[in-house]
């Protein structure tokens, strides 16, 4: 991805909230390996499905407890309010800040606007920092049946083989 940009928007789509949790799984695991300090703005609990991915998976007990220690519960404005206070508190120590966001358009509309205006509000924070700031939206796909909205208002998607850059749009709603 661009070294150069503040802010990063990645988008997905997920058919239900069980292949929300698979496809999420590869992209949080590897980013855990590579040291990637993860939150999440969820507008329904994923813990149960979490839960299930992590009991069929062929993983260590030490990296399961990694992905465990992420807050996988509903997300209310005390919950978004405590995770920019704690970026504040930790964005000059870290490399990589992924905020995972997941919830109906609207939810994810305002969440989105929540962000951008914490990234405005600490613009020159984040600009010292040099820290890789990613927000991973992630749609349904029951209320994105057309996904041409979703891929222009974003850089990149996530699929379940990692992040491509979005150049050739047409060529991507062709294949959708």
């Amino acid at each position: 991805m661009k070294k150069n940009m503040l802010l990063s928007k990645i988008c997905s789509i997920y058919a239900n909230d069980l292949h929300f949790a698979t496809m999420i799984f590869p992209f949080i695991n590897k980013e855990i390996e590579e040291g990637a300090t993860i939150k999440t703005i969820l507008e329904r609990d994923e813990q149960e499905n979490i839960e299930k991915i992590l009991e069929n998976i062929g993983l260590n007990s030490q990296k399961k407890e990694e992905i465990r220690k992420i807050d996988w519960s509903h997300t209310n404005i005390n919950k978004i309010r405590k995770n920019f206070k704690v970026l504040e508190e930790i964005i000059n120590n870290e490399k990589k800040i992924d905020l995972l966001v997941s919830g109906t358009n609207l939810f994810i509309e305002k969440v989105n606007q929540a962000i951008d205006l914490w990234v405005k509000n600490n613009i020159e924070t984040i600009e010292k920092s040099k820290v890789e700031l990613n927000v991973i939206n992630c749609f349904s796909f029951e209320e994105n049946k057309n996904a041409e909205n979703i891929i222009d208002s974003h850089e990149y998607i996530l699929k379940t083989s990692g992040i491509e850059e979005l150049i050739e749009k047409e060529e991507l709603l062709k294949a959708n």
